[in-house]
């Protein structure tokens, strides 16, 4: 973890200085950017170790951090060694909640009944516990997948744990702090949903993996020293994959993916020859290459092997995929992100036949009994299956930009004979949950038009030579809009690189000539989509406002060509 804050004070050995991480050293020489602020390392056991001229702890904790980078498994070990008796022996209790587990309460309730409900075994300690809040610490983990709005300019009311408000009130009160002042709070989130930082005495970004511990995971992923060897060079040596190995999740789907080409004595050069000519070069390309692994080993059973060809392995597993996309992406458009037997049942979906490969089985205590849930094993696979549903059932270029006006920017088509913008309804507070979905989209559509949806696909797209430059001008349509976010103006930066075509690229890049991103928490894979889409560009920028903006002072670096030199860099 990383944290800006100023006073934290800890042994020297703990607490470094952010040049020293490994993360920015390689960033410099992997993605080409530098260290902006003076941010300080801390792990997860100091979060309230004592800070400022006033030398007190926080009492509340952001974490923030992109898609998989590991901020719930950061939480989990920290409640771990609390619970072995190894770190914050300060607390008596910890209370771990997770946003997409409250989704499923609508009836207002005391923050008494939640924990009783939650966590049975404490019903009768509980009033005992709370002639303490001092001792008590709230976990709320996945801020992002919180379907309910959060107003936090509503005026603070006066309620006390046996107060019935909705659970997003409670959530609120106990942010904010309205609601057990002196209990202490971390949350986590991803950067695109915001939680005032007003209200948090500490804030603190994940950084993932350094390059060791990214070896050190490939050594222990494989029994076979020799394979991890030849794995942990391969991502080495390819740029891409390398960057996006320092985001845990993606490292062990980058391992997941590409074990086969490398675990068997026997195994097809071709295929080997085929993964060194083409390594992915994507966060989309990676997790469709774990799809094809999970569906050819798991899902499809004895159906596959290892020379079962791609369009045979998705024509096998069409169904199978059309529901569980169609299940993802319905779902991801309400912010819905755990199901009943009776959900999954609507959509066709038999978990015994995709639970170990795409599900993961929760019995959930509600009210007075135990419910069987299911969501899938993380938030980007069901992000990731939406999208190639979408990429799949859309069947002319007017669909795609449809389609894109609607997830991007929430314009509602007229009217549409596609699925998948048919009967359906966004919450326009929640545009920002849908930008890692409309990445995977962007680079499904790419894995479309160059065949690789076969055996899923059955007909290509109406006119789709020509898809390429349009959306190209769509692009440059929306940078040329004033009223474009800097968050917005970033998703579409990424979209280009998961898109990853020059056609498309060369038409919207010479349109940006300023960007905006003040305040913005820059991570590596942002630098990534910046440098790629600007080198296109045959001009210079004309401003790029960097001010308050962690991790970078300057792009210079990002490139040795002309593009990344801007007339007016804005920084701190």
């Amino acid at each position: 973890l990383m944290t800006g804050d100023s006073g934290v004070s800890a042994k020297d050995n703990d607490i470094v200085d952010s040049s020293q991480h490994e993360y920015f050293d390689l960033a410099r020489r992997r993605a080409r950017i530098y260290v902006h602020q003076a941010c300080q390392r801390i792990r997860p056991c100091h979060l309230f170790s004592p800070q400022g001229p006033s030398n007190r702890p926080p009492k509340r904790v952001k974490i923030k951090g992109i898609a998989g980078i590991g901020k719930s498994v950061a939480v989990q070990r920290l409640v771990y060694e609390w619970a072995i008796g190894k770190n914050m022996r300060e607390f008596t209790c910890i209370f771990d909640l997770r946003f997409r587990e409250l989704n499923l309460i609508e009836a207002p309730l005391s923050l008494l009944e939640l924990l009783e409900e939650r966590f049975r075994y404490l019903k009768e300690a509980l009033p005992d516990l709370f002639t303490s809040p001092s001792s008590l610490l709230f976990i709320l983990d996945g801020l992002d997948e919180f379907k309910f709005r959060l107003d936090w300019n509503s005026p603070d009311k006066n309620i006390d744990i046996n107060t019935k408000v909705s659970v997003s009130e409670l959530m609120v009160a106990l942010i904010k702090g309205s609601l057990l002042p002196k209990a202490s709070v971390i949350v986590t989130t991803r950067p695109a949903t915001e939680a005032p930082k007003g209200f948090f005495q500490r804030c603190c970004v994940v950084l993932g993996f350094e390059e060791d511990q990214v070896k050190e995971y490939t050594t222990k992923f494989y029994k076979d020293s020799r394979v991890a060897e030849k794995v942990y060079d391969y991502i080495l040596n390819n740029d891409n994959l390398f960057v996006l190995s320092f985001i845990p999740l993606y490292c062990y789907i980058i391992c997941t993916a590409i074990a086969e080409f490398f675990s068997s004595e026997t195994q097809d050069v071709g295929d080997s020859k085929s993964l060194e000519l083409n390594p992915p070069r994507t966060v989309s390309e990676v997790y469709f290459c774990y799809l094809l692994t999970a569906v050819k080993h798991h899902a499809l059973k004895a159906s596959a092997d290892r020379s079962t060809s791609r369009s045979e392995v998705l024509s096998l597993a069409n169904q199978q995929l059309t529901n569980l996309g169609k299940l993802a992406y319905e779902n991801l458009l309400q912010r819905k992100i755990m199901f009943d037997a009776a959900d999954l049942r609507n959509y066709g979906v038999t978990p015994a036949d995709v639970q170990s490969t795409f599900l993961c089985h929760i019995i959930q205590p509600l009210k007075e009994e135990k419910v069987e849930m299911y969501s899938f094993f993380h938030l980007t696979v069901q992000e990731h299956l939406a999208a190639l549903y979408c990429a799949v059932n859309l069947s002319s270029q007017d669909e795609v930009i449809q389609a894109l006006d609607f997830w991007c920017f929430g314009r509602h088509p007229e009217s549409s004979t596609a699925a998948c913008l048919q009967n359906i309804d966004l919450n326009m507070d929640k545009l920002e949950s849908l930008q890692m979905f409309t990445r995977f989209f962007m680079g499904m559509l790419r894995a479309r038009l160059a065949g690789q949806l076969d055996g899923l696909v059955h007909s290509p797209l109406q006119q789709e030579d020509g898809l390429p430059a349009r959306l190209g001008l769509w692009f440059q349509g929306q940078f040329k809009s004033e009223k474009l976010e800097n968050l917005a103006a970033l998703n579409l930066l990424h979209c280009l690189l998961e898109f990853h075509m020059k056609e498309t690229t060369s038409i919207a890049a010479p349109e940006i000539k300023t960007l905006y991103l003040f305040k913005m928490k820059l991570s590596v894979a942002d630098c990534t989509a910046m440098h790629y889409v600007l080198q296109f560009s045959p001009h210079n920028l004309q401003e790029l406002n960097l001010r308050v903006c962690s991790n970078v002072t300057e792009l210079e670096t990002a490139g040795s060509s002309h593009h990344m030199k801007s007339k007016n860099v804005i920084s701190n």
